[in-house]
C-alpha cells in the first residue's frame, strides 16, 4: 500500500470513527437525557444526525472515487512550499481571529480576516477586495442576526448593526 493510499484509507477511518462516535451520543446520552426526541426545534440530535449523514454520504462519493481511480499510472503531485506556507499563513490568521473576537467584536475583525485571505489567495484588485469583504460580513450578519437570531460579538465598543 502506497503513502497516499494509507493516508486517504487513515483519513477514511477516522471520518468513520467520528460517525459512529456522534451516533453513539445520540443514542446513549441524548436518549437519557430525553433531549433525542421530538420535532426538529425540540431534538438536540437533529443537527448532529443531519451533519453525520451528510458526513457519511461524502464519505461514500469519497470511496467510490478511491475505488474507481485505482490507476497507478497517475502520479500525485506533492504541493510546493509555498501552497503549504500559504496554507499555514491562512490558518494563522484564522487563530489571531478567533482569539481576539471576543475583545475587539465580530464587525471589526471579519472584514480584515476576510480581505487578508482573499489576499492569500490571489485577489489583487484592491477595490473589489473591499467590496467583497464588507458584503461577506455584513451578509453572514444578517443572517445570523436577522434569521437565527444569533447575537454576534460586540468586542469592547459594542458595535452593531441594527437590523
Amino acid at each position: 500500500m502506497t503513502a497516499s493510499r494509507f493516508l486517504s484509507v487513515l483519513a477514511l477511518g477516522f471520518f468513520v470513527a467520528v460517525i459512529i462516535a456522534v451516533l453513539w451520543q445520540i443514542e446513549t446520552n441524548f436518549k437519557e437525557q430525553g433531549i433525542a426526541s421530538g420535532g426538529p426545534y425540540d431534538n438536540a440530535a437533529s443537527f448532529p444526525r443531519a451533519v453525520v449523514f451528510l458526513i457519511g454520504f461524502l464519505l461514500l462519493i469519497q470511496c467510490a472515487l478511491d475505488f474507481i481511480g485505482t490507476n497507478s499510472s497517475t502520479k500525485l503531485k506533492i504541493p510546493a512550499r509555498s501552497d503549504l506556507m500559504r496554507a499555514g499563513i491562512m490558518l494563522f490568521i484564522f487563530a489571531v481571529y478567533l482569539s481576539v473576537l471576543e475583545t475587539i467584536g465580530y464587525h471589526l475583525t471579519t472584514i480584515p480576516m476576510i480581505f487578508s485571505i482573499m489576499w492569500i489567495c490571489g485577489m489583487r484588485n484592491l477595490t473589489l477586495l473591499i467590496c467583497t469583504a464588507v458584503f461577506v460580513s455584513t451578509s453572514f450578519a444578517f443572517v445570523f442576526e436577522v434569521f437565527l437570531n444569533v447575537v454576534l460579538p460586540l468586542g469592547i465598543w459594542t458595535i452593531f448593526i441594527p437590523w
